[in-house]
């Protein structure tokens, strides 16, 4: 379980560089790149709280459960694809959104499944408290791409 954890903590690191690429970008508006670094942090406390989580004894997990594991590294091929993606390309801000937005999406499952796959109150609600957050990471993206529209 432990390396599962791991890997989590990766993809949220992961996120935020990507998250920090994007704002990087001249064709930005303020309101997004603001946005995204905003983003970017909220990721680096997710990390934070992964971290935190691997100070937990061992009998306060449960071993990873058939395809929890997969599915984690699954989810780091795409953000490390996504990461590259964003290394290559200068991105505008309806493409920083939506690149935002289908990530979050796709943690937002996978926070949500791993809330209910631990012994511990503790990590049982710190999964759910960031399926939450990236919840709110969609709705504020959402709002940005709104504003990105002519």
């Amino acid at each position: 379980m432990r390396k599962h954890l791991n890997i989590c903590i990766q993809i949220e690191k992961t996120v935020a560089q990507i998250y920090r690429k994007m704002a990087e970008s001249s064709k930005l508006s303020p309101a997004v790149r603001t946005g995204l670094l905003e983003l970017a942090q909220e990721e680096d406390d997710h990390a934070s709280q992964l971290q935190f989580a691997l100070r937990f004894p061992d009998g306060s997990i449960v071993d990873s459960l058939p395809g929890m594991l997969q599915e984690a590294e699954r989810l780091l091929q795409l953000a490390q694809k996504a990461l590259q993606h964003v290394e290559q390309n200068v991105v505008s801000d309806q493409q920083a959104v939506n690149i935002g937005v289908e990530l979050e999406k796709k943690f937002c499952q996978a926070h949500i499944g791993n809330s209910f796959q631990f012994k511990e109150e503790h990590l049982k609600s710190m999964f759910s408290a960031m399926a939450k957050d990236d919840e709110r990471h969609c709705k504020k993206l959402e709002e940005l791409k709104k504003q990105c529209q002519p």
